[in-house]
């Protein structure tokens, strides 16, 4: 499993799964699916699933990339100071 606290381009594990494959209900807790790809047990699929497509949102200002516009809104005011409509 890759660490999410890097964020580069070249740290992320791209998955070919489709969405639908990529999910099996966790044995642990009925409200958590289990992720074949990573292993990583997630309550909110589709934000989870789009962690590992190659769709990344960039910060301009540093080699920052996120997979979601709400996390790179949040890396820019916090990282940079910034805050950004997008």
């Amino acid at each position: 499993m890759v660490s999410k606290s890097f964020g580069l381009l070249q740290d992320i594990p791209v998955c070919t799964l489709t969405y639908n494959e990529m999910f099996t209900p966790s044995h642990s807790n009925m409200m958590l699916w289990k992720c074949k790809n990573c292993s990583k047990e997630v309550t909110n699929r589709w934000h989870h699933y789009h962690s590992h497509t190659p769709q990344r949102s960039a910060c301009p200002y540093c080699p920052a990339s996120y997979s979601r516009i709400d996390t790179l809104r949040s890396h820019m005011k916090i990282k940079h100071n910034l805050f950004i409509k997008f």
